[in-house]
């Protein structure tokens, strides 16, 4: 099984829309619009682009060449201190293969 950390780009908004509209939500924040509309694709993926190496890093998560979920460290900003916070999601499809641990 290859896995890699590519980043996004505008060519997978389809994909990302129909992952987005997939995926076991029980375990994410409401952050994530339901349902994931052409909208919220554009929006997070221009974010990306804005963001990317400057306020966190966002790179989709590739096993054997197919899209498989998404992983990001952002950076966190308070009045005391700069912290970040991963998130990430993975297709049902492929939970508890350690695909989430080698992208971490």
């Amino acid at each position: 099984m290859k896995i890699e950390l590519k980043k996004w780009s505008f060519k997978d908004k389809e994909f990302l829309i129909k992952m987005c509209n997939t995926i076991d939500r029980n375990y994410l924040s409401d952050r994530l619009p339901n349902p994931y509309t052409n909208e919220s694709a554009k929006w997070w993926l221009n974010m990306v682009k804005e963001n990317d190496e400057k306020k966190g890093v966002f790179r989709k998560i590739v096993v054997d060449g197919k899209i498989i979920g998404t992983i990001s460290v952002e950076q966190k900003e308070d009045v005391y201190r700069k912290d970040s916070e991963i998130g990430y999601y993975l297709l049902q499809e492929v939970y508890s293969k350690g695909i989430m641990t080698e992208a971490v």
